[in-house]
Formats: structure tokens, sequence, C-alpha cells
């Protein structure tokens, strides 16, 4: 009967609508008056959620609503396979919209629901959504085996659409990673499925990949051409995060071959319909590129506007993912404590058996005749032994949960410390910016003061900003764990970008910086993370150098590995304080030659992210006669880059 029903109600969709002439709006229309109709029976939450996969990437706020009202109607009425598709489109539309802790949830809950109907059509669309989170949360090698995961459930059943979804985000995935040939391979295999069974949401988001590709690849043609695609299908389709997106993509192409006005139009209308739709991180990266093709163009006003637009939806999104990385880690880790909670009452019951056993067969022995006894005597042997290993088990279990309890607790004591730095290290510098601004705003300041102190505002305010972002990103570190990307890096380059963004502190203060490092040294190592350690070194080096002193930089190859160091002439450091550099516990900060100030965190960061590089870090000092800091990193390895 059931399927008679929804047979007959689909037939009635298609009567609504002349064969291959009505768009797809009409079709979603004609469901939506289609679903207010039905009764309330399990054709109705097959209908709804029909509605909510044509509705989700052209109109996620109705698509939101209806899959609300279908989750709620397949649990009222216990429809298991209708409740399964529900919340895996929950958990789409969810990730869509940047709540990836709901999402989570949802498609955490999908994927249980679907493997126990053995659903793999189902569960490989959850996979997809767990893995597309795991990607937001900047874990490309876990995101990347999701989606191979995906991609073999589909591909075990035939599901030619799942699988180049699944090869498009494998592509996506290590586009971040630089591995661009790879990436390449994998989009261009997807679009190729696509294409052969003419699925436009496919072939519309490989198309984009690709534009990202040859974007890198500095191919602004090839770019510009599969965008030009994926703006079409977005048109024809009405999908309206593709559109977004690739409005976004067209934007940047334009800017970085200089052609900042037409890149303007195309980004003005991704902002309209991404305050339309609700895509607050397409909105924010929007944002930060407007401002900075304003800033290309000299506009400074418009440039500061949409500076200012682009820092007040970061921050509010920044606090957003923070509390969302939270709650992600406590779900998983709830998740995991009610699995080996099941396991270990699993192993009572079995232990619990095994002894009732064992007493039956005591009283069989009371009656038993020698051979008995001896039969029982062996049976007794086996049982203690696996007893024995069943106890084991139950150890390791009990202290892999007390592992993940330590766990948390240090994820709250990381919490007390970066709450007690923000709330003391912080204070002092921010209070004598107050200070300073109140000053500036005297109406009886001689314009020789007004720039004395302007001058000094801005020394505040660079040391302030050097604090937040080495604070930022001690914090997340502390909170999600290190990710390291390693890649081969020019470390002679990358000095000298860092010197750059030092020369005006090194000229203030006359200082030389020297740069020794060879042309040919290569490591392996995530470039960020080398580039951050060695803006905190030069920055302690300007910072700790009387006027007149010298940094030097130079490297070496120590077997496989390169060695590093950056010296000074400057102030030094007591034995006593660098037993303290690199301990959370005891980091402390010291004013440089000229006052200038900081948070002590920069070290701590230095050496989480020198290890987490197979790298180790070391210094040697003298006081009145200067600091050398030396680390080492993975020299390039070709076998790796294969």
């Amino acid at each position: 009967m059931a399927f008679r029903s929804i047979f007959l109600s689909l037939l009635t969709v298609v009567s609504l609508m002349p064969l291959r002439s009505f768009t797809q709006q009409r079709k979603i229309d004609s469901l939506e008056s289609l679903v207010k109709s039905v009764p309330v029976d399990t054709n109705k939450v097959y209908l709804l959620n029909t509605l909510v996969s044509s509705l989700r990437e052209k109109d996620n706020n109705r698509a939101l609503s209806y899959a609300i009202e279908a989750k709620n109607l397949a649990e009222l009425l216990s429809h298991k396979k209708g409740l399964g598709v529900a919340l895996e489109n929950l958990g789409w539309i969810l990730y869509r919209k940047g709540d990836y802790t709901k999402s989570f949830d949802f498609s955490t809950q999908a994927l249980k629901v679907s493997e126990d109907l053995n659903d793999k059509s189902a569960i490989a669309k959850s996979l997809i959504n767990m893995a597309a989170i795991l990607f937001e949360q900047k874990q490309y090698e876990k995101a990347i085996e999701n989606f191979k995961k995906a991609f073999r459930v589909s591909q075990s059943i035939g599901d030619k659409k799942t699988m180049a979804r699944s090869m498009n985000n494998i592509g996506y995935s290590l586009l971040q990673t630089a591995n661009y040939d790879s990436s390449l391979y994998y989009v261009s295999y997807a679009l190729k499925i696509g294409e052969s069974i003419n699925d436009t949401y496919v072939v519309g988001f490989s198309n984009r990949t690709l534009s990202d590709i040859y974007l890198l690849k500095k191919d602004y043609a090839s770019a510009l051409k599969h965008l030009k695609r994926s703006l079409k299908i977005s048109q024809d389709e009405a999908n309206s995060f593709l559109r977004i997106s690739s409005l976004h993509r067209v934007g940047k192409v334009y800017r970085e071959m200089g052609e900042y006005d037409r890149a303007l139009a195309y980004l003005q209308e991704s902002i309209e319909l991404s305050h339309q739709f609700g895509y607050k991180e397409e909105l924010e990266r929007t944002y930060k590129l407007i401002s900075d093709i304003y800033r290309a163009k000299k506009d400074t006003t418009h440039a500061y506007e949409y500076q200012s637009k682009y820092i007040e939806l970061h921050d509010s999104l920044y606090a957003q993912r923070q509390s969302e990385q939270i709650a992600l880690m406590q779900a998983k880790f709830d998740a995991e404590m009610k699995e080996k909670q099941i396991q270990l009452l699993t192993k009572e019951a079995q232990l619990s058996d095994e002894a009732i056993g064992s007493q039956r067969m005591w009283l069989y022995i009371y009656v038993g005749c020698l051979l008995l006894l001896i039969i029982v005597a062996i049976i007794l042997l086996y049982a203690n032994r696996h007893n024995t290993i069943a106890k084991k088990q139950l150890e390791d279990k009990n202290k892999e949960i007390n592992t993940q309890a330590l766990q948390l607790r240090n994820l709250n004591v990381t919490k007390d410390k970066l709450f007690s730095i923000i709330s003391h290290d912080l204070r002092s510098p921010l209070a004598s910016l107050k200070a300073l601004m109140e000053l500036v705003g005297t109406p009886s300041l001689t314009q020789d003061e007004f720039i004395h102190y302007t001058t000094i505002l801005k020394q505040n305010l660079d040391f302030v900003q050097a604090d937040l972002d080495n604070l930022l990103m001690w914090s997340q570190t502390q909170m999600r764990g290190l990710q390291a990307n390693p890649a081969p890096v020019n470390l002679k380059v990358l000095v000298e970008e860092k010197i750059a963004l030092f020369g005006e502190a090194a000229k203030k203060k006359s200082i030389a910086i020297i740069n020794d490092i060879d042309e040919e040294v290569i490591a392996f190592a995530d470039k960020n993370h080398v580039g951050l350690v060695l803006r905190n070194l030069i920055s302690n080096a300007i910072k700790f150098n009387p006027v007149g002193g010298s940094i030097h930089l130079k490297s070496r190859i120590v077997e496989t590995y390169c060695q590093i160091s950056v010296s000074d002439s400057g102030v030094g450091i007591s034995s006593d304080d660098i037993s303290k550099l690199f301990n959370a516990e005891t980091h402390f900060t010291t004013q440089g030659t000229n006052k200038e100030k900081g948070i002590g965190i920069g070290l701590l960061l230095t050496k989480e992210f020198v290890e987490k590089n197979n790298g180790t870090i070391a210094v040697k000092s003298e006081l009145g006669k200067g600091t050398t800091f030396t680390f080492t990193l993975q020299a390039k390895n070709e076998e790796v880059l294969i």
C-alpha cells in the first residue's frame, strides 16, 4: 500500500507538469503544493525529503524548514529510512550555513540509522557530510580518508553521482595541501563521471574546483573558462551556493589580473546573494577580497569600510568557530565514552555469565568421577586463562577512558590559562593605549606633540597586534591540536619576507639584519609554521638589541636536517631565565631595550611549531653579549614529494 501511495503521489506531480517543459522551480513549486495536501503518513515523509533534496543548494532557509518537518514526522511514525534521509539533509544544510556542531550531530545520527538499515547510499552521503566538517576544521588527511570511504561505499552499489561527489571533494582537499597534480587528477575524473551521467551538480562543482587549480597555476584564461561553466550551471539549476562561491572566484581571478572594476561587479553580486541566503563564510571572504582590491586601487575610504565589515564578521565567526570546536570535541568525547561504557557493561556481563557457569560446574564435580575431575581441571585452567585476558582488556579500556578524561581536564586547564593571560598580561598594554588615545584627543596638543604621541601609539598597537596574533594561534593549538601540512620551503626566500616585515622596527634602532641562509637549503615543513617561528625569533632579536646592534641568520645541513640559527648582539639572557623560556607554567615577559612590550608566549608557540615539524630548538646566551636560538627542520626528501 505504501508503494502504491508513493507511486500515485509522484504520478500526481508528473501530471501537474508537461513533460520536459517545466523548469526546476516549477517542479519545486508543484512538490510544495503536493506536500501540503497529502495525508500525514510515510508517503509525506518521502515527498518532504525529495523536496528538501531539490531545495538544499538553492534556498537553504526553506530547505531547513521542510527538513525539520520531515525529521519530526519520521520520528512520530517510527519511519527509520525516512528519518535517515532527513537527518542527512539537515547535516548538509547546517554545514552549508556554517553550524558545524549541529551538522556533526545530525550527520552522526544519520550514519547510525543508515548503518542499522544497511542503506549504503545514505551511508556514503553521511560520510561526505562528516568529511566536510573535518575539512572545515583543517583536518585534511582525516577528511580525505572519509571521502575515500564514501567513494568505496558508493562504488559498491554503482552510485555514480555520489562517487563523483567524493572524487571532487578528494581533489578539493588535496588542493589545500598543495598537491596540485593529484588534485587535478581526482577533479578531472569526477568531471568525467558527472558528464557521463549528465549530473549538473557534480559538473558545476568540478568546474569550480578546476578554476581553483588553474588560478593557483596562474592560468587565468583556463580558470575563467571553468568558472563560466559553473556560473551557467548555477543559473540554470538555481543553485545559490554554487553561484555565490563561483562569483567570488571570478572576482578573485580578475583581481589577480588587475581588472579591479570587473572584479568588484562580480563580488557585489556575491555579497547580495550571501546576505539573502545566509552564507556568512562566503560573505566574510568576499568582504576581505573587496577591501584588498580597494587598497590596490588606493581608495582608502572604501578599503577601510570593507575591512571594518570583514573584521566585524570575522570576529563574530571566530567566536562561533571556537565555541563550535570545543562543542565538537565534547560531542566526540561523549560518543566515545558511551561506546566504552557499552563495551565495559558487555565485558562485565560476560564475566558474570562465566562465574555462574563455573558454579554449576562445581555441582557436577561433587557427583562426578575421577575422569570428570580431570576434564573439569582442564576446563578451569582454560577458564582462568580466558578470565585473565578479559580482565586485562577491562583494565586497558579503563585506562583509555581515564586518558580521555585527562584530556578534557587539560582542555579546561588550558582555557583557564588563556583567560589568565588575557585578563592579566594584555590588560596593561591596552590600558596604556587607552591613556595615549585620550592624550592625543586633547585640544591643546601641538602638531609636534601630536606626531610624537601618535608614533608611540602606533608602536604600542604593533606590540598588541603581534601579541594577539601569538595568543590566538597558541589558544587554537591548545584547544584543537596542531595540524602540520609539510611541503618544500625555500628558507632564504622566507627569511627575506620576514626581514622585510620588520624593516621599519630594525631601522628605528639602526639594527643590521644579515641573511646568510644558503639559497639551496630547502626544508620539508609547514611554511606557515616556519614563518611564525622566524617572525618570533627575529622580533625578539630586535626587541632585545640595543641601538646600533646586529642580527645574523645562518644555516647548515646536518645529516637529514636543516639547522637554522638566529644570533643577536643584545642584552642576553640569564641562566635562570633560560630554563623558563619554553615552560608554559613559568611563562614570563621582559621589556625590550626601548621598553617594547609582550605577553611572553611567542617562544612557547615557537617550540610547539618546531617540534610539530619534527625539529628541535635550543638557546645559548651570555649576559651583555647576545643570544643565539638554533632550531632544526627536516631537509627536503624527494621520496616524500612523489
